[in-house]
C-alpha cells in the first residue's frame, strides 16, 4: 500500500460489529489501523542508516490522551533495528474521533509531530554507538512511557537510564527527575550481552522503566519496570529472568514517596504499561513477547497498593518476600485481550502491545480505553489502536 499524504492521514478503521458489552460491562467499540508505510509531519526527507525512511510513522510505546484539547499522544521509541541507526524520538498528535453508533466507530487524524531534544537542544536518540567505549558521546534515550503534565509539560520514562525526564510542550527536555542509584547499571554498554555480563545490579539491559503512569490531579507519577533488577532476578543464557518488579512513587517535584513489589504472573513475561486510574487503583499491562497463535499472556491488570509494603531505600529484594516480611500489590484481572469474545487472538495478535491510557468519556458516560501496538517501524505492520469502553461509574442512591 502506498505511504498516504500525511496532512490526510485518515486512519482505517476495522469495520466489524463491536462485541456486546459481558456480564462485567466491557466492549470494545473498535479499531482503528494506521499502514506501516505511513509518514509523519516532521518535514524530514532524508533515510536512516539501514536505508528506511526516517519520517516513518509507527513504532508506538506509549499513549496518553489529553481531555483539554482532544488530542491523543503516540510516542515512538528509539527508532527500527534495536538501536542500530541514528533515529530522532519524537511522539505524534492526533485528533480522535469516537463514534460508537457507526461504523467506523475510531477516526484518528495526524496532526502534528514533534522532536524531541535534550536541554542543550540536541536531539535524542537510542543510537546503540553512543555508549560505545571507543567512541562514548553521552547520552543514550530510549522513550517508553508518556504522559501530560500540568502547565503545558509531559513526562517521558527513557527505558536505559532509568530516568523519567520533564519536557516543554515543544519537545526540550527541562529537567530529570533523579531516581534511586540501586536502578542504574554502573557500566551500560551498547551491546545487551556485554551490557548483562560486566554489571552486578541495576536495571536488566532493555528491561528498563517501561511504564510510567501519572495521578489523576497531576501530583505524583508512577514508573514501573518491565522487569526485575539484575540484582532482583536470575540469570539464566545471559539474560536476567524473574518476577519481582519494582514500582516507585514519586512526586513532580522529584521526591520518592515510596516503592512497591510488583510479582508478575511469570518470569516469560513483562509490563508494558501503567495508568492511574480515579478510583486510587493502577492499571498494568502485562504480556510475554510471542505474537499471532504463539501469543499466551495479554492482561490488563487492576492494581490495589492498599497493605504493600513500602521498600524504598531497599536496594536488593530477597527472593522469598513472604518469609520477609514484604507484601507485595494486590492483582486482579481487569480484561484478558486474548479472551475469544474480543476476536483480537490469532495470527493478527502483534508482538507488542505497549501503549495504554485513558480516553474520552461517551455521552453515556462510560470512559474509554486506548491500547496500542509497537509495529517496530516495520512496514508491512499496520500500528493498532482499540479503543474499549468501560462501563459507567454506579450512581448512589
Amino acid at each position: 500500500m502506498p505511504a498516504l499524504p500525511a496532512q490526510l492521514l485518515l486512519l482505517i478503521s476495522i469495520l466489524c460489529t463491536p462485541p456486546a458489552p459481558a456480564d462485567d460491562g466491557i466492549q470494545l467499540l473498535g479499531t482503528a489501523a494506521i499502514p506501516g508505510d505511513s509518514r509523519d509531519l516532521s518535514g524530514e526527507n532524508t533515510t536512516l542508516e539501514n536505508g528506511e525512511a526516517v519520517n516513518r510513522l509507527g513504532g508506538f510505546s506509549a499513549l496518553d490522551y489529553a481531555p483539554q484539547s482532544g488530542l491523543l499522544a503516540a510516542l515512538s521509541d528509539r527508532g527500527p533495528d534495536d538501536g542500530a541507526v541514528s533515529y530522532p524520538c519524537r511522539f505524534q498528535l492526533f485528533s480522535l474521533e469516537l463514534t460508537p453508533e457507526q461504523q467506523p466507530a475510531v477516526r484518528l487524524t495526524l496532526k502534528k509531530t514533534t522532536l524531541l531534544r535534550d536541554a542543550s537542544g540536541r536531539p535524542l536518540t537510542g543510537r546503540s554507538t553512543l555508549l560505545a567505549p571507543e567512541t562514548h558521546r553521552g547520552r543514550r534515550f530510549d522513550p517508553e512511557g508518556f504522559r501530560f503534565g500540568p502547565r503545558d509539560r509531559f513526562y517521558i520514562s527513557d527505558e536505559y537510564g532509568p530516568e523519567i525526564v520533564e519536557f516543554s510542550g515543544d519537545g526540550q527536555e527541562i529537567r530529570s527527575l533523579q531516581l534511586p542509584d540501586y536502578l542504574q547499571v554502573s557500566k551500560p554498554d551498547g551491546d545487551r550481552k556485554i551490557e548483562t555480563e560486566g554489571n552486578s545490579s541495576g536495571r536488566a539491559s532493555n528491561r528498563g522503566m517501561e511504564c510510567l503512569a501519572i495521578t489523576p490531579d497531576q501530583k505524583s507519577l508512577f514508573g514501573l519496570m518491565q522487569g526485575p533488577l539484575i540484582q532482583d532476578g536470575q540469570r539464566n543464557d545471559g539474560k536476567v529472568v524473574g518476577t519481582h518488579c519494582r514500582l516507585l512513587h514519586l512526586t513532580l517535584e522529584r521526591n520518592l514517596t515510596a516503592e512497591y513489589v510488583y510479582v508478575m504472573d511469570s518470569p516469560d513475561n513483562g509490563n508494558s504499561e501503567i495508568l492511574a486510574l480515579h478510583d486510587g487503583r493502577l492499571l498494568v499491562l502485562e504480556r510475554d513477547g510471542k505474537a499471532g497463535q504463539k501469543a499466551a499472556h495479554r492482561r490488563l491488570i487492576a492494581v490495589d497498593l492498599t497493605g504493600a509494603t513500602n521498600i524504598a531505600g531497599r536496594s536488593t529484594l530477597p527472593a522469598n518476600l513472604e518469609a520477609a516480611g514484604i507484601r507485595p500489590v494486590k492483582r486482579s484481572l481487569l480484561i484478558d485481550l486474548l479472551d475469544p469474545r474480543w476476536k483480537l487472538a490469532g495470527e493478527q495478535m502483534p508482538e507488542k502491545i505497549e501503549g495504554l491510557c485513558l480516553g474520552p468519556q461517551l455521552p453515556d458516560g462510560r470512559q474509554t480505553l486506548l491500547l496500542s501496538s509497537d509495529n517496530d517501524f516495520e512496514s508491512k505492520n499496520a500500528s493498532l489502536i482499540w479503543v474499549f469502553a468501560l462501563p459507567a461509574p454506579k450512581t448512589a442512591k
